[in-house]
């Protein structure tokens, strides 16, 4: 299957705001997200599925308590999907209002520390997805500016509690810290997702892939292995949304 996700709109409770300034995203990404009051501008255009996300607080929370009740009254007034991006933290709003929540996952918590600055163990990590249902788990292959480094057990992890999971590629943001790095080797990820292959029932090559020639032929070695593409080269996608949505509504 093929995906385009550009049907799902990406909302930011923060605005261009995050505390952690990451250095493989530096906020940069809040940038192309619309505000929730722009939701009913999308809605008219005919949108019903939104990732609402945003920048994260020092905890690795995002604060959606302030849009509870907007978010709730756009969502039982025109029957929406979300997708909750929720960090590491715990949110009862995302609790309620998700049909699908993102997290992203780290096999390694020193990994994590490096780039998010938080302190938390896999185990951590995951004791916060099980507050959750219907979790959908990213790993961005090369995270650490395009060197692997926890991958391969993250994915041994996560094969003991789902059968489905995303894998992204890391992607030198300019004016990030990451910003003059490499893409992560194309047979180190290959290597990666054949891996994938073996335990999951599911692979997903998610939406975060470098531009370019790279794209290109990182699609074509994995054509073989993933379930999913999304931003196929060439194609405009049989799924029109964010890849969590798949098989939900």
């Amino acid at each position: 299957m093929t995906v385009d996700p550009s049907h799902t709109i990406p909302v930011s409770v923060t605005g261009t705001f995050c505390s952690l300034n990451c250095p493989h995203c530096g906020a940069h990404y809040l940038k192309h997200m619309i505000s929730v009051d722009e939701i009913p501008a999308f809605v008219k255009k005919g949108y019903r599925n939104f990732l609402i996300s945003g920048g994260m607080l020092p905890d690795g929370s995002i604060p959606f308590e302030k849009y509870y009740e907007r978010l709730k009254e756009l969502k039982e007034s025109h029957g929406l999907l979300y997708n909750f991006h929720v960090g590491f933290q715990k949110s009862k709003v995302a609790k309620e209002l998700a049909d699908v929540v993102s997290m992203d996952f780290f096999g390694d918590e020193t990994v994590l520390k490096s780039i998010y600055g938080l302190a938390l163990t896999p185990q951590e990590i995951l004791d916060i997805a099980h507050f959750y249902e219907n979790v959908v788990f990213h790993i961005t292959v090369g995270i650490t500016g395009g060197k692997i480094t926890h991958e391969e057990k993250a994915l041994e992890i996560l094969s003991q509690e789902t059968d489905t999971v995303v894998l992204n590629v890391f992607i030198p943001t300019p004016g990030t810290k990451f910003g003059k790095s490499f893409p992560p080797d194309l047979q180190e990820v290959v290597k990666l997702f054949e891996k994938a292959r073996k335990l999951f029932k599911r692979v997903i090559l998610g939406c975060m892939q470098p531009r370019g020639e790279y794209r290109k032929k990182l699609q074509s070695e994995l054509k073989d292995l993933v379930d999913v593409i999304t931003k196929p080269v060439g194609g405009t996608g049989e799924f029109k949304g964010c890849c969590a949505f798949i098989g939900r509504g």
